[in-house]
């Protein structure tokens, strides 16, 4: 089982006890469904109603001590699953956490996932389920519901943890459309659901790519990892079709609607690279404004699309609003290790609207790397740099390996500038530097 005790799933909770009334009513009966398998059970939650229901919570109450249950998240969902495990007495909890960035009763059942014992057991015949809104207040009349559960034949979940449940994972097509001036290919024509395609892009001589795109059959865009003529993806439980459109080599820029961004800015490249990617784009219709600063919540938000936009559970800072753009990629990258807040999560705070330094930077860019099992071992030499006293010792391990992979250089030659904050302009340098220095590399050993 994951022990997930985060301040993300306890304030989730919280919320759950004392959320206030909204003004729409999903209908009665959600139902907890379940598959027994002897030592594991696939469980799902359906009967959501008409209300927009957005997070929901499920308690299950076992009879027993079972302090190695385990839990494989149902995979290829719009929501994330997420569970707890208490052993209180002679009875063990089961808590489910389901957090959603569109309507969760848009489906016609919810996949939890299989929890699974060391030895056969039975479910309860009851249940405690809470339902949220948009905005996690709580559907009145459902909160703390006591609900039967009955036997339902569930698919097994996709995901690919490592505890218990059968999985069948069916096969679907990746299919390459033609395209001018150029080609795509893929290391795989068909996968199963939640494996990592990898697209490899190929432009005719002159020419460069503009876009591409995968969708699948049921007419969801799939979110891509974003590298130079090289990208992956996470294959959905469906067909995908991928486009792409190819430029004349020049034209990228004449693309640009940035009046603040020509031929002859040493940063015009790197701008064209990361709009052309959709990493990042301008602050206006006309402007990119490359000497602005990149705030925290920026930079944390860019590397959450580079990952896709997983779901997330709630973010753990209470200077993070539910209601801001960053909210969802500052949860994402702090539960994943990428960011911390001031001094560490104690002080509570994380500082989304603050101006990121270079050093934040480069030690943002090396924890991603690392989650992505990129290669990390590169090491600089930052004895030359002039004010290399001014280094903070958290960032050092991170600058060294930004300087030795080539993604980060002096301003001024000898001057490595950590603590000063960086532009847009700088942000849109080290982003491309990292997708062609860092993400092609692969995995390696660190």
């Amino acid at each position: 089982m994951r022990h997930r005790r985060t301040l993300s799933s306890l304030l989730l909770a919280l919320i759950l006890l004392i959320g206030a009334a909204p003004t729409g009513r999903a209908s009665e009966g959600p139902r907890v469904l379940y598959e027994s398998q002897g030592s594991s059970a696939l469980l799902a939650l359906d009967g959501l109603g008409e209300g927009s229901v957005y997070a929901a919570q499920v308690e299950l109450t076992l009879s027993g001590r079972y302090p190695s249950a385990s839990f494989t998240p149902a995979g290829e969902t719009a929501f994330s699953p997420d569970c707890r495990l208490t052993v209180q007495g002679e009875d063990t909890l089961v808590t489910f956490y389901i957090t959603s960035v569109s309507p969760l009763n848009n489906e016609h059942d919810l996949p939890l996932g299989t929890l699974t014992l060391d030895e056969s057991f039975s479910l309860p015949s009851q249940a405690v389920v809470t339902l949220l809104d948009r905005e996690l207040k709580a559907f009145p009349g459902l909160q703390r519901s006591t609900l039967s559960t009955r036997a339902a034949t569930l698919s097994a979940p996709t995901g690919s943890g490592s505890s218990g449940g059968s999985s069948v994972r069916v096969r679907r097509k990746v299919i390459i459309r033609d395209s001018d001036h150029g080609r795509v290919r893929t290391d795989m024509g068909q996968a199963r659901s939640g494996d990592t395609v990898t697209l490899t892009v190929e432009p005719e001589e002159g020419y460069l790519l503009d876009k591409l795109n995968v969708v699948s059959v049921k007419g969801r865009e799939i979110s891509l990892f974003v590298g130079e003529d090289r990208f992956t993806f996470r294959m959905p439980d469906a067909d995908v079709e991928v486009t792409a459109t190819f430029l004349p080599i020049g034209k990228e820029q004449e693309s640009l609607p940035f009046v603040d961004v020509t031929e002859e800015d040493w940063f015009c490249d790197p701008v064209s690279y990361v709009y052309r990617q959709g990493m990042m784009s301008g602050t206006s219709e006309t402007t990119f404004s490359p000497g602005l600063t990149t705030s925290r919540g920026m930079l944390v938000t860019v590397l959450y699309r580079l990952e896709g936009s997983p779901a997330t559970a709630l973010p753990a800072f209470p200077d993070v609003a539910l209601d801001q753009y960053y909210a969802g990629p500052v949860a994402w990258a702090s539960s994943n290790g990428i960011v911390s807040g001031y001094g560490g999560n104690e002080s509570g705070l994380f500082g989304p609207d603050n101006p990121i330094t270079r050093e934040q930077l480069a030690t943002v860019l090396y924890r991603y790397a690392g989650k992505k099992g990129y290669k990390t071992s590169q090491r600089g030499d930052l004895s030359g740099f002039a004010d290399l006293d001014s280094l903070s010792s958290y960032a050092q391990e991170a600058m060294s390996w930004a300087v030795g992979a080539g993604l980060i250089s002096g301003t001024g030659g000898d001057i490595l500038a950590p603590a000063e904050t960086a532009t847009r302009a700088q942000v849109a340098t080290m982003l491309m530097r990292f997708c062609r220095n860092v993400a092609q590399l692969g995995t390696g050993t660190n």
